[in-house]
């Protein structure tokens, strides 16, 4: 299963895994995501475009178990993304039915019309919120991690994609019920329900069923914090070997105006041997140096003071 090892994408392997109960509130969703209203010789009917072959299948049987007919398949290459993607045509005597009860469409007196909420019937049950999630990120939503193998500039983003914001403001009171609270932007003619934090992206992989995905979220998460670890702690050692040669060029330098002015035998005994080792080890550590005067660090940082005042006293 793991990325790693297979060429489809991370969206598409997450969804794979999903298979609630609730088919009609997932079915719902679904088709507010991946499909659009089709009406022919005065029947109302739908048809849904997805790269997902499997998730079309699923529905196309789901339809015909409960209302005997079986929507139209036909598979085509994308000229925009070069991706086969599969067309579910269903216009036919039931198919109002279908999507009467789904919430999508309803009748009365005025005639038909569009439902732009989400049916509260349609999700009444917690395991229907669940569905209907999973159904939203099958027909419409979307996850990107970062490469495990690159740990890139990609960041964590999972999002389900609605054409109206009363779908969109319904579908985040349906998150907000699991404790999930997601983010709503417009984009473009879309309004788009949104994640980034990678804890909640787990999170929500596994509410709709998609474990797999989830601990594959996670074990990026772990892995990446890991290198971020270790890169802390690499600058962190890089800066201190920066700042210890810059230490020891400005000694060294000091030695060297004190030769020059006043001379190493003004200096006191202790003092003139501090100047004399560090001139013939400039790449020494305090450590190292303190080791070879046999002196503590202490006492070698007091000395190693005294001679940058006298220097700098003497420009």
């Amino acid at each position: 299963f793991y990325l790693a090892l297979s060429k489809e994408g991370f969206s598409i392997l997450a969804k794979k895994e999903l298979s609630p109960c609730c088919k009609t509130a997932m079915f719902s969703a679904f088709i507010r995501g991946a499909g659009a209203i089709a009406v022919k010789n005065g029947l109302a009917g739908f048809e849904y475009v997805t790269e997902s072959e499997k998730a079309g299948d699923y529905f196309s049987r789901a339809i015909k178990n409960l209302y005997g007919e079986e929507p139209v398949k036909n598979g085509y290459a994308d000229k925009l993304s070069g991706k086969t993607k599969y067309c579910y045509y269903f216009v036919n005597n039931v198919s109002f039915s279908v999507l009467k009860d789904a919430g999508v469409l309803s009748s009365d007196e005025g005639g038909i019309k569009v439902n732009l909420n989400i049916d509260k019937y349609v999700i009444e049950n917690d395991c229907c919120k669940k569905a209907y999630v999973a159904g939203a990120f099958l027909g419409s939503g979307s996850a990107t991690v970062p490469d495990k193998d690159k740990f890139n500039n990609t960041g964590y983003h999972l999002e389900f994609v609605f054409s109206k914001k009363q779908t969109a403001d319904d579908f985040c009171e349906v998150l907000s019920f699991a404790g999930f609270m997601a983010k709503l932007i417009k984009r473009k003619e879309s309004y788009v329900v949104y994640f980034k934090n990678a804890e909640e992206i787990s999170d929500v992989l596994a509410y709709i069923g998609a474990v797999k995905s989830c601990l594959r979220v996670k074990e990026i998460m772990v892995e990446k914090d890991l290198i971020n670890d270790t890169n802390r702690k690499v600058n962190c050692e890089m800066g201190n070997i920066g700042k210890q040669i810059e230490a020891s060029l400005k000694q060294v330098k000091s030695v060297e105006i004190i030769k020059e002015t006043i001379g190493l035998q003004s200096l006191p005994d202790a003092v003139r041997k501090t100047a004399e080792a560090r001139c013939e080890n400039p790449g020494a550590t305090l450590l190292e140096l303190a080791d070879i005067l046999k002196v503590t660090k202490s006492c070698l940082n007091h000395r190693l003071r005294k001679i940058n005042e006298i220097a700098d006293n003497l420009k």
